[in-house]
């Protein structure tokens, strides 16, 4: 059986978030969500789509794809490379992988996969991935800026 593309697994999770636990031990998949995820991974890239020509093979036949590139998906990250290089590698990255893995490529660059697949949030991954880091909780500031006033009509 050939190994499943990361957009049909991040498909497959969306459909049924269950599965996946199934993808767990999956490297790529990991780094992709670490990226998608973790701000400390954020890429050091513009906002947006850059201008980039869609590879027009058909899906599996691109030069390359998220299983080979995601190990490399750090270069983004480096604050010592140069600005134009790492915007010409990521250009580079996306125009060698099919359309759809592009399109996912830009969504992690901007952490919003979410928006892309909406039951694959911060929190199921977090819990599968641990070296995915926990969304930050909200509820304690607002827990907070209520006690006071509770406090105060007593």
């Amino acid at each position: 059986m050939a190994t499943k593309l990361i957009t049909e697994m991040l498909s497959e999770i969306n459909a049924d978030p269950s599965t996946i636990a199934k993808y767990k031990d999956n490297g790529a998949l990991r780094l992709i969500f670490e990226h998608a995820f973790d701000p400390n991974k954020k890429f050091f890239l513009p906002e947006g789509d850059p201008p980039f020509k869609e590879d027009v093979a058909p899906i599996g036949m691109s030069p390359a794809n998220l299983h080979m590139e995601a190990k490399k998906l750090y270069v983004f990250c480096r604050e010592d490379l140069n600005k134009m290089r790492r915007e010409s590698l990521f250009i580079q990255l996306l125009e060698n992988v099919h359309p759809s893995e592009a399109k996912l490529i830009l969504a992690i660059k901007d952490q919003k996969l979410t928006k892309m697949y909406p039951k694959i949030t911060q929190k199921l991954v977090s819990e599968t991935f641990p070296t995915v880091p926990a969304p930050a909780t909200k509820e304690k500031k607002t827990k907070n800026l209520q006690a006071p006033a509770t406090g105060a009509t007593v």
